[in-house]
């Protein structure tokens, strides 16, 4: 019966050649898993149902990925039969709103991954529906409409949560970071490619702190320094991680808490103090501001502006200073585009996430040959490299990177396009040493040419080597010999 478990075209073909194999193809007890991506604009509504009423209760995973006839009242009829369902997804579907997110809440409780990228009807208040959804460990929201309150909700009700991705909500800043960090402690994975200038450096610090388990950080187009890789590879000082997040949340005293008042120097020796006429008037102009007098202005502040007599006690230590312990087990780092990044806080990373996999530093035009240089000699594992637009790269860099730790064995994709000081000394360099290299991209490097790639691909027939170079200008002579009347005028 394994055979229908995972439901498609096959299932018909054989259903076609007997009653009996009819019968097991379209017994609803036998589908785990259904797949109408190829039939995606031929998938209606009516469906959606029919699937629902056949497999009720058996069906685990259903993917309707790119049916953009799919509608909410599909989805409800779906999920009050099919209440076990675990993955679900519905990219693209671009008429499902709100009321979608609202009938998973109530109805599946034992879903685990949700897809629903490019469902731009669904915003917070869809967020705040799935945040029901406890078990919830995979959730994509890329381009729909989710801010810092649906990313506070999901991170209330979805503690489970390991991977998420929200490429392209740039409503989403580093205060809903915040959120997710103190209470996902368990996230592998977060994709906020596009967020825009929301993500700064205050999101990296708790994420540092919060969720050091991370595999997989996606920050391009984001408004991050060197400052918060710092903070990701665990060398940011206590105060500097204060300075970035502020009073009342680096550890210190937080709105609303206790009020701590000077002593004044006429204290009695037990620790209480005595004040003055004038000091009494001050202390109940600063508690009438608090947020308890705000409760009961004219009560409680008025009593203490008549009281002779103050007793304060004598305040608690604050608290230790935030520390940021870092993201050490990370594996992928993208921050294609983060502008003001430079070789410091790449150094930091390159020594302390060892572990690193993938590089994506496109259009980091502060990057230098020393960040190629600290990734050989600390990075051996890294596999995927991206240097596009990285204008200050040159081949000594390049040389450094192919003859260090990660070049002979372990380097497979490349990308340096749009690097004018690269030459074909640095293609020399891989041919010697990048002997697994796969994929190469050199669009737009002017100074290397058709014969230092035709080199390179003699020495690796299976490497793809990806280039363009812009036809040339015909020579002046052959501009001057072109004629300028037509053959009528010449013959007149």
């Amino acid at each position: 019966m394994e055979t229908f478990s995972v439901y498609s075209i096959t299932n018909g073909i054989v259903a076609s050649n007997g009653k009996f194999w009819y019968d097991c193809a379209f017994d609803g007890s036998n589908w785990k898993s259904i797949n109408l991506f190829e039939f995606q604009r031929d998938v209606q509504p009516k469906v959606i149902e029919k699937i629902a009423q056949r497999s009720r209760g058996f069906l685990r995973e259903l993917f309707l990925k790119g049916c953009r006839n799919v509608t909410d009242d599909a989805i409800k009829r779906f999920t009050q039969l099919c209440r076990l369902i675990e993955y679900l997804n519905l990219s693209g579907c671009q008429n499902l709103t709100n009321d979608t997110c609202e009938y998973l809440g109530q109805n599946c409780p034992q879903l685990i991954t949700l897809l629903i990228e490019s469902c731009s009807k669904i915003d917070n208040t869809g967020m705040e529906s799935l945040s029901r959804c406890s078990n919830l460990a995979v959730l994509d929201v890329s381009w729909c409409g989710v801010g810092d309150r649906g990313l506070t909700a999901i991170a209330r009700g979805c503690k489970n949560l390991q991977r998420f991705r929200a490429v392209g909500c740039r409503d989403i800043t580093s205060r809903g970071v915040e959120r997710l960090a103190r209470r996902c402690h368990g996230l592998l994975l977060l994709n906020l490619n596009y967020c825009g200038q929301g993500i700064t450096d205050e999101a990296l610090v708790h994420l540092a702190t919060g969720c050091t388990e991370l595999r997989v950080l996606a920050l391009s187009h984001c408004a991050i320094t060197d400052i918060g890789l710092r903070a990701i590879a665990g060398t940011l000082s206590p105060t500097a991680a204060a300075s970035i997040l502020g009073p009342g949340e680096s550890g210190g005293l937080q709105n609303g808490s206790a009020l701590v008042l000077r002593v004044p120097s006429h204290a009695s020796s037990n620790g209480h103090a005595r004040l003055s006429a004038g000091e009494e008037n001050e202390v109940g102009a600063a508690v009438a501001s608090g947020e308890d007098a705000d409760q009961d202005r004219s009560g409680r502040g008025s009593a203490l502006r008549r009281q002779s007599s103050l007793t304060i006690p004598t305040p608690p230590s604050p608290p230790a200073p935030l520390a940021p312990v870092g993201c050490l087990h990370l594996t992928t780092l993208e921050i294609a585009r983060c502008s003001a990044v430079t070789d410091i806080g790449l150094t930091a990373i390159a020594r302390a996430c060892n572990k690193l996999e993938k590089l994506d530093l496109e259009d980091c035009g502060l990057v230098t040959d020393t960040t190629l240089a600290k990734l050989a000699v600390h990075c051996p594992h890294l596999n995927n490299l991206i240097l596009s637009h990285c204008d200050q790269i040159t081949d000594e860099g390049i040389a450094r990177l192919a003859e260090g730790l990660c070049g002979p064995d372990q380097l497979q994709e490349l990308a340096m396009d749009n690097c004018p000081l690269l030459t074909d000394t640095a293609l020399e360099h891989l041919g010697s040493n990048c002997r697994r290299l796969q994929r190469l991209d050199l669009y737009d490097c002017q100074q290397i040419t058709k014969q230092g790639i035709f080199n390179l691909e003699s020495q690796y027939p299976h490497l793809q080597v990806h280039a363009y170079f812009a036809p040339g200008t015909p020579p002046t002579s052959a501009l001057e010999r072109r004629r300028r009347y037509c053959r009528c005028c010449r013959i007149i």
